[in-house]
């Protein structure tokens, strides 16, 4: 790691000589320096240029290397980290921001953990027992009750449970298909579940999922310290639960093209269904990494804003095809973590900070639920109303190396202003484009999503998810480092921008009525 302790005579050196271009003869009098105002000095341009693939690589390199042990929250490798960025704002001259003095915020985390070698699905068929393999057959989401037990009924596509009638499932464990695709929506048809009187909830997985996709949530839960859910989740990939239901004599493909179970459930008679997960629990404080660059104008130096990235990960989990099991997370979010070291360096290369102060934000418990940056939200260490804007990196190193996805650009006037600062600096290489699956609903799924709540306009960078997502693929090798350092520029030429501007940014018209309204179905 190279920091400057100080980038101002650099930038002063710039700007002298580029005041001698133009002089043909060594006896032509010297053009005089136009220095007043101050701003005449500033240059953010050539200060983002401190911001180098090398250092970003570096700094990707260290938080994601087997040493830290895939950051997980808590971890011995979540407290490397967060010394490792303690020490970085404290290079970069940033002021402590976290409890008592201290650049940390801790928070509580009560974890609950599934213990894998005692999670099992039981099948009772005319009274013979069949018991699933655990991250080959099934995944499961554990809940309140370790031991579920019951018979079963078919109740359609998932879709019923994340509207306004859920079936009633009078006890049953809710049978369900679902979509290729599915995110969070799953804890949201869970919870539904449990209010239309299931004792479980059973996802048959859609055919399109390849097989792989069970040891791969698997791995993610395993150990993750989800928060318990009201009643179990299991996922069955489509062709084992087709052999489940044809040894109790019926047809999943009959089932599924069933319109009227949705609102009738059809009873399984012969299945019976048992859920065990067993659990441990521990009670822990993992640690927020919080710094401030106080602002150099008396009159808005007592507004925020911030600059925030995760810094954990999923840690160890179910291993690879090559045996490895450790979860490096480069791009997720070592990258966006790497972001607000270096964009804490390029603002102490300036000549003076940014009118408005900034406040970095490295959070962790992001994989758990945003559960860092929630405490953050409920224990500020500024006060929240003194926040104009949250710029949130996460996945910033992968992907189409001219392109960077502003997620949430229609709702606020950041997204505009990040436009046209990437069309004024050719240089940058790159195009700010617009969220390439709005149905995913990328804008509530990251940290920033604590400011949107509390009504604080936010804009979230991301080059997208790829193949090695949540993988232990997702090593250093495969970031391109020109690219995270030059979405690391364009990061810093916005939070200079709106540090600088007079006018905080805004929600556009409508917009915050939208987000209300979707936030209000929103399982986070």
């Amino acid at each position: 790691m190279r920091m400057h302790v100080s980038g101002a005579p650099m930038l002063i050196m710039a700007a002298i000589g580029l005041g001698f271009v133009g002089c043909s003869s060594a006896s032509a009098p010297a053009p005089e320096l136009e220095l007043a105002p101050v701003e005449a000095r500033i240059n953010p341009a050539v200060a983002s240029e401190t911001i180098t693939a090398a250092e970003m690589r570096s700094h990707i390199a260290f938080l994601a290397s087997d040493e830290l042990a895939g950051r997980d929250t808590p971890s011995p490798g979540l407290e490397k980290a967060a010394v490792y960025i303690e020490d970085a704002f404290r290079a970069a001259g940033l002021q402590p921001a976290g409890d008592d003095g201290s650049y940390l915020q801790r928070w509580t985390f009560d974890k609950t953990s599934l213990k894998p070698d005692e999670v099992a699905v039981e099948v009772v068929e005319d009274g013979e027992t069949t018991v699933l393999e655990y991250a080959v057959d099934f995944f499961v989401l554990p809940s309140t009750e370790e031991v579920v037990s019951g018979g079963a009924a078919f109740a359609g596509s998932v879709e019923g449970f994340l509207g306004d009638s859920a079936p009633d499932m009078q006890g049953r464990l809710a049978v369900v298909t679902t979509p290729p695709s599915m995110g969070m929506e799953i804890l949201q048809a869970g919870r539904a579940a449990a209010g239309a009187g299931a004792s479980g909830l059973v996802l048959i997985l859609d055919p399109a999922l390849p097989a792989e996709v069970v040891g791969m949530v698997a791995g993610q839960v395993a150990g993750s310290g989800l928060p318990p859910q009201p009643v179990p989740i299991v996922g069955i990939p489509w062709e084992v639960a087709s052999r489940i239901l044809r040894t109790s004599g019926s047809a999943l493909e009959d089932l599924a093209g069933d319109s009227t179970a949705a609102h009738t459930p059809v009873v399984l008679d012969d299945l019976q269904l048992t859920v065990r997960t067993p659990v441990e629990r521990e009670t822990s404080n993992p640690p927020n990494v919080v710094g401030i660059l106080p602002g150099s104008d008396p009159d808005l130096a007592d507004t925020y804003v911030v600059l925030s990235a995760h810094f954990d990960h999923v840690g160890i989990g179910v291993p690879d095809a090559e045996g490895d099991s450790i979860y490096n997370g480069a791009d997720d979010d070592a990258s966006g973590t790497s972001v607000l070291l270096e964009v804490a360096q390029a603002l102490q290369a300036m000549p003076r900070a940014p009118r408005r102060s900034v406040l970095f934000l490295a959070v962790s418990g992001e994989e758990k639920g945003l559960l860092g940056s929630a405490h953050f939200a409920a224990q500020p260490t500024v006060p929240l109303t003194a926040i104009i804007a949250d710029i949130n990196l996460d996945m910033v190193g992968r992907n189409a190396p001219d392109t960077v996805i502003a997620v949430g650009q229609e709702y606020t006037s950041l997204g505009d202003l990040s436009r046209q600062i990437a069309e004024q600096h050719p240089e940058l290489g790159l195009t700010v484009a617009p969220d390439p699956d709005p149905s995913e609903q990328a804008f509530f799924r990251s940290d920033h999503l604590v400011f949107v709540r509390e009504d604080i306009p936010a804009i979230f960078l991301t080059t997208w998810i790829h193949d090695d997502y949540h993988q232990p693929s997702d090593e250093v090798e495969a970031i391109d480092s020109d690219k995270a350092a030059r979405v690391a520029r364009l990061a810093f030429l916005l939070t200079w921008h709106v540090a600088e501007d007079e006018a905080p940014p805004e929600w556009k018209a409508g917009a915050l009525e939208e987000v209300h309204e979707i936030l209000e179905d929103s399982p986070l």
